[in-house]
């Protein structure tokens, strides 16, 4: 059901009454924007994010790469980092600094469609992953390859938190909290639970796919737009269905306007919240759902 335009900036206007403005000093950036959600449905946060209402009254800070000494890359399907963050996975390589992706689901839900066994068409997506990565000279991804992430949730906590372990990492881009998609939600929860006890601060990002972040922290790529299409040209069977290589750059193109005119053709927004601000976020949306 569609909600009339003014119950939209109502529920907008409610909601920008919860922020709360919280200013972190780092060595490269001033970060702000915590959030209190307690008063409000998930559902309704989702309405309000796909209005966009946010990128009016909130100025995103422009950041650069690197975004830390280790960033991990949690993407639910193939092709969902390299929509969300593949200019700042371009950057952060560029930058001379670590970075990994981590394909957590096998990417096979609609094999039947193709003629295919899911172990197939699991195979044929991760080859596209490798070859997107392989584009931009990184490492190949991680593929976890869970058919189902909440019947999985267990192990694939216990995997990232090993990844996050293993690697030291301090910055993480997942997709936006409030992204409308299951499998994207149950990312972040598996990810809040996997830092519960890591003994170090992280930088979370949650990066666009299915929606509008809130856009706190913004990032140039025109130096690597190139770089991002033709990793998304690597993903042929995402691509049949939907056209992301005009769909993402255009979204680019449209954030871009969150900074002055000529500063950039193309920018990725994020959400960015530090690693305890985040699980408590979870926590909450998780007593909503």
């Amino acid at each position: 059901m569609r909600l009339p335009a003014i119950h939209l900036r109502s529920i907008a206007k409610r909601m920008y009454g919860l922020l709360i403005a919280l200013v972190f000093h780092r060595s490269r950036y001033r970060m702000f924007l915590r959030v209190s959600l307690e008063q409000i449905s998930v559902h309704t946060q989702t309405l309000v994010t796909l209005t966009d209402y946010f990128s009016t009254v909130v100025q995103p800070i422009p950041i650069t790469a690197p975004f830390g000494k280790s960033m991990l890359v949690l993407a639910p399907h193939q092709d969902d980092e390299t929509i969300g963050c593949g200019g700042a996975i371009a950057l952060q390589a560029e930058a001379g600094a670590k970075v990994a992706v981590v394909i957590v689901q096998d990417g096979g839900d609609e094999h039947e469609k193709l003629n295919l066994s899911r172990q197939d068409m699991t195979a044929r997506r991760n080859a596209e992953s490798r070859r997107a990565t392989e584009a931009i000279g990184i490492e190949p991804p991680i593929c976890l390859n869970y058919r189902s992430l909440h019947a999985s949730r267990s192990d694939a906590v216990a995997a990232v938190r090993q990844l996050l372990l293993d690697r030291k990492v301090d910055a993480v881009f997942t997709p936006f909290l409030l992204d409308n998609h299951a499998d994207h939600r149950t990312t972040n929860a598996i990810l809040a639970e996997a830092m519960g006890q890591l003994p170090w601060n992280v930088r979370v990002f949650g990066y666009e796919v299915w929606g509008l972040a809130i856009p706190n922290v913004i990032v140039a790529i025109d130096s690597v737009m190139e770089k991002k299409l033709a990793m998304l040209r690597c993903f042929e069977y995402a691509n049949s269905a939907l056209d992301y290589l005009h769909t993402t750059k255009g979204l680019n193109m449209y954030r871009s306007r969150l900074l002055p005119a000529g500063t950039c053709q193309f920018a990725e927004c994020f959400f960015e919240l530090d690693k305890s601000e985040f699980i408590r976020l979870l926590s909450i949306l998780s007593t909503k759902s």
